[in-house]
C-alpha cells in the first residue's frame, strides 16, 4: 500500500505439509495447526485460498534479503527463504481514490522459518492457538472492518489474475498438442499441467455459490480447465509408464 509518506505492506505466510500448517502473520506470530483448525476461521481460510492463487510457483529459494521488502513489511529476523509470487498493490490518489492491481514481484514473500522444517515441527497447543487467534482479532483490518469490502476487492481481482494465467497456459497447451510433438517431450507437458488444482477449485466454488448465473461463461471455462488439466495429467502418468 502507498502512502505519500512511503509504503506499507501486510502479509500472510502458509506452509502446508499433509494435514498440518504453519501460517505466520505480520504483527502477529506465527503457528502450527492442523488444516481443518485453519478451515474453521472464516479469514484465516480466505487468505489461505488467496494466497494459492497469488503464488507463481512453489519453489522454495534461499537468496540474500531484500531489504525494500524488510520497510514494505517490516519483517522480524534474518529471512532468507522466500516464495516467488504475486502482491495485491493499493495505490490511494490525491483524490483519495483506492486504486487495486496485481504485481507479479519475484520473491517477496520471506519466511521466518526454512520452510522444509515444517514437516518435523509439532502442532501449537489448543491455549496458544486461542492465543494467537485473540491477538489477530486485534488487526486493524478485523476490528475497523475493512476486511469485509477489501476481501471482495482482493477474490476478484486474484480471480482475474488466475483466469488470465490459465487461459494462456491452455493455449499454450493446445498448439502443443496440434504440433504433434513427439513423446520425449513429456517433460514440458508434466510442467504444463503441474498447477495446483485447489486453485480451480476455489474459483470455481465461488464461481458456483455467488453468480454462476450472472458469468456462466466463466464458469464455462474453469469447468474445461479442470477437465483439461484432469486429462493431461492421466496422459502424462500414461505416457511416462
Amino acid at each position: 500500500m502507498k502512502h505519500r509518506i512511503g509504503i506499507a505492506g501486510d502479509y500472510h505466510l502458509f506452509v502446508k505439509y499433509g494435514d498440518k500448517v504453519y501460517m505466520e502473520v505480520k504483527k502477529v506470530g506465527e503457528i502450527v495447526m492442523s488444516f481443518a483448525e485453519l478451515q474453521k476461521n472464516k479469514y484465516w481460510k480466505y487468505y489461505y485460498d488467496l494466497s494459492l492463487m497469488l503464488a507463481i510457483d512453489k519453489d522454495i529459494k534461499n537468496e540474500p534479503f531484500n531489504n525494500f521488502y524488510d520497510e514494505a513489511y517490516e519483517y522480524t529476523r534474518n529471512r532468507v527463504w522466500s516464495l516467488d509470487t504475486a502482491y495485491i498493490d493499493l495505490d490511494i490518489d490525491e483524490n483519495a481514490k483506492s486504486n487495486y492491481k496485481i504485481i507479479p514481484s519475484g520473491n517477496v514473500c520471506y519466511y521466518n522459518i526454512n520452510p522444509a522444517d515444517v514437516e518435523g515441527m509439532e502442532y501449537s497447543s489448543q491455549q496458544n492457538i486461542d492465543i494467537f487467534k485473540q491477538i489477530y482479532m486485534c488487526r486493524n483490518d478485523v476490528r475497523s472492518g475493512y476486511f469485509l469490502s477489501r476481501s471482495v476487492i482482493y477474490r476478484n481481482i486474484a480471480i482475474e489474475y488466475q483466469a488470465s494465467k490459465m487461459e494462456k497456459e491452455l493455449d499454450e497447451l493446445s498448439a502443443f498438442f496440434e504440433e504433434k510433438k513427439h513423446i520425449a517431450n513429456i517433460t514440458a507437458i508434466k510442467e504444463k499441467v503441474e498447477m495446483n488444482i485447489d486453485v480451480l477449485m476455489i474459483i470455481y466454488k465461488h464461481l458456483v455459490e455467488n453468480d454462476k448465473a450472472d458469468n456462466p461463461e466463466m464458469v464455462a471455462k474453469i469447468e474445461k480447465a479442470m477437465e483439461a488439466k484432469t486429462a493431461l495429467k492421466l496422459i502424462s502418468r500414461i505416457l511416462a509408464t
